[in-house]
């Protein structure tokens, strides 16, 4: 199966201190030798800026971000690449979707990683995709009976 991982799943997963560490990290931990995860480019910068920017004592430092995402993602996943060209047509799809403001980076990531392949998604945000992606499966870690 392939599966796209949501930027709070690599917040989570790759922060020590972050509430949900453990669930997330068991979880990629056990599911990177079983499918094939896929992570977007605006994921991975999503997650940078999340840890970058925690309040006090949980922010991390940039080069200390870069470090636990670059050693999490580039071993265990895939990049999926956008076509930049087609930014336009999918900004015109977007009129015909409840994605605005804030709302329409998920819907974003539901796209490229439907053309990427993706068959589900990994998040903790899953009103979200639910709302955004009825084309992937949507997966919340923190629920007993996921992947």
């Amino acid at each position: 199966m392939k599966i796209g991982i949501d930027s709070c799943i690599l917040v989570a997963g790759v922060h020590a201190n972050h509430p949900l560490h453990a669930v997330a990290a068991e979880w990629l931990i056990r599911n990177i030798p079983l499918h094939k995860l896929i992570v977007s480019h605006h994921s991975i910068l999503e997650a940078y800026a999340v840890l970058t920017r925690l309040p006090g004592k949980f922010r991390i430092d940039g080069i200390e971000a870069k470090q636990l995402l670059e050693s999490t993602i580039r071993p265990n996943m895939i990049i999926a690449k956008f076509d930049a060209s087609s930014i336009w047509d999918y900004i015109a799809s977007l009129v015909n979707q409840p994605a605005t403001g804030g709302n329409s980076y998920d819907a974003f990531i539901a796209e490229i990683l439907k053309n990427h392949g993706a068959d589900a998604i990994a998040t903790f945000n899953t009103r979200h995709f639910i709302k955004f992606a009825p084309h992937l499966s949507v997966i919340d870690p923190s629920k007993p009976a996921e992947i």
